[in-house]
């Protein structure tokens, strides 16, 4: 299960009373060097999804934009931006974060539902696009910001695609930007209270591979929106899509194609998880092994508090090494006095065994941004494995962190 230094290289003698060599461990070599617990991102994953995203930003002049929402850690922004066009942010902090990582020179577009009326003129200055959420938004502060950046603002589509209601932007009694209804209509009212309008952005989807949903979206607004779209510099289609090995991406550049051709315009999109989930890892130590019940429970030193998305989403985590017809089943649950902190049930092809490392894979987005520190436990350590595929240390928790937001000041955390 793991190269803990502690478990026997050598499986239970057989039948024959002949030892064999134990399974190769499915366990990379770099998963027991970290201290745990820890979240590693692969710097080649990286660029390999970069590649791939790259294609459609060469072939048919999509302006890629990387959510930062998804994964915010600094010297991975720094990484993706010489290959991104800019990056998208949600709140303020993040349009800092994003400009103190990467400088000036790449562009910054936001869209938040929380716009502060103190916050509007930092934003102005640190940002290139702002999508305002509501006609409201629009009226407010439009005059004040559009000598400063470009402003539009977002629609909702009123068409679902999304699994989870949770997740869904278009839901009913959406709060995620203007009705598709509302907007024509007012639009029609009143075109000269849209004066100044420079984009149009969509975000309608979450976690889907299937682009044709998109080309979807783009043909319903379309059909009800083009005397807007034909006033308008940029398009943003927004994110929610994921690049999948084996699936058609022609949804994709056919929207791209489409509104390009149609309204001579710039069009943008926002991945997030499509080019950071298959970076991330999380690995973890077992504390504990123990039969409840009549069912092996696992005790790990990490817990759903630094993958929130577990309990939102109600999903098990991909994890290494597990399989559905190995003979060896454990309930693997986190380490806090929450009973639901539980992963999931995996089977594995030999006994886990307290010190071994068990591997969580496709944790690159809304892990560490969700993480929190619930029960004192500390957040993961950052590690990068990088280009050579060396492993280097980014951060590590400290108490001092944890005391300090409970109002302990450094001196007395130390």
């Amino acid at each position: 299960m793991s190269n803990a230094p502690n478990q026997s290289s050598l499986a239970p003698p057989d039948l024959n009373g002949v030892t064999t060599p134990a399974p190769a461990s499915p366990i990379p070599e770099w998963a027991s060097e970290v201290s745990t617990p820890a979240f590693v991102y692969d710097e080649r994953t990286i660029h390999r999804m970069l590649d791939c995203a790259g294609s459609f930003r060469e072939s048919v002049g999509l302006k890629l934009h990387f959510a930062v929402k998804s994964f915010s850690f600094a010297d991975a922004l720094r990484l993706m931006a010489p290959r991104v066009d800019g990056f998208a942010v949600s709140s303020l902090f993040e349009a800092r974060l994003t400009r103190a990582a990467v400088g000036g020179q790449v562009a910054l577009n936001i869209t938040t539902p929380g716009l502060r009326p103190q916050e509007v003129d930092e934003i102005g200055r640190l940002c290139d696009a702002i999508s305002f959420n509501s006609l409201s938004h629009w009226d407010r502060y439009r005059q004040s910001l559009e000598a400063l950046v470009s402003c539009g603002l977002r629609v909702n589509p009123q068409v679902s695609f999304a699994d989870y209601h949770l997740y869904d932007p278009c839901r009913p009694n959406s709060k995620l930007g203007v009705p598709l209804d509302d907007l024509v209509a007012a639009f029609g009212d009143s075109p000269d209270r849209f004066a100044g309008l420079q984009g149009i952005l969509f975000h309608s989807n979450c976690d889907s591979p299937d682009f044709d949903e998109l080309y979807a979206t783009v043909e319903r607004i379309d059909a009800r929106a083009s005397g807007i779209l034909r006033g308008v510099a940029w398009i943003n289609l927004g994110g929610g899509y994921l690049f999948e090995d084996g699936r058609s991406y022609d949804g994709l550049r056919d929207s791209v194609t489409y509104l390009k051709s149609r309204y001579d315009t710039d069009v943008y999109f926002e991945p997030g998880s499509a080019l950071i989930r298959e970076a991330g890892y999380i690995v973890a130590t077992v504390l504990d092994t123990f039969d409840s019940g009549g069912r092996m429970v696992a005790v790990l030193d990490t817990s759903v508090n630094h993958m929130p998305e577990v309990l939102e989403f109600e999903l098990s985590p991909d994890v290494l090494g597990h399989d559905d017809a190995a003979p060896y089943e454990y309930i693997l649950a986190g380490c806090t006095c929450l009973a639901g902190d539980l992963f999931g049930e995996y089977r594995f092809s030999q006994e886990i065994r307290v010190g071994d490392r068990v591997v969580f894979t496709n944790s690159g987005s809304y892990t560490l941004v969700k993480s929190h520190m619930f029960n004192g436990v500390a957040l993961p350590s950052v590690y990068a494995l990088d280009t050579s595929g060396e492993l280097v240390l980014k951060s590590s928790p400290s108490f001092e962190e944890f005391a300090g937001r409970w109002g302990l000041s450094p001196a007395a955390a130390r």
